[in-house]
């Protein structure tokens, strides 16, 4: 008896759908390496836009403490020029 002679299988035909399923698969991992990027972007400008608003914050609390210092000034200044209005107020003639 002879042993059995094993045929060489045809080579398969590529499917059009694995195809499809092929670009897909690189089109996902494409799209999810841009998501990572763009993340980690959107990461550091965060990080950014935290340091430029305590920045603000301390300059707005510099500026809130000087007018806080200028406010007595201010009130005396006023003062002072009522009381020229008043003395201007004086010293002019009376009109008839």
């Amino acid at each position: 008896m002879s042993a059995p002679r094993y045929a060489i299988p045809e080579p398969r035909e590529t499917s059009p759908l694995r195809v499809l399923a092929g670009i897909a698969c690189i089109a996902v991992t494409i799209a999810a390496i841009a998501v990572v990027a763009l993340s980690i972007k959107a990461i550091s400008t965060l990080d950014d836009t935290h340091q430029v608003v305590d920045r603000a914050s301390r300059s707005l609390n510099q500026l809130d403490r000087s007018t806080n210092d200028l406010d007595p000034a201010i009130r005396d200044l006023r003062r002072a020029a009522q009381a020229l209005q008043r003395l201007r107020d004086q010293a002019a003639p009376s009109q008839p």
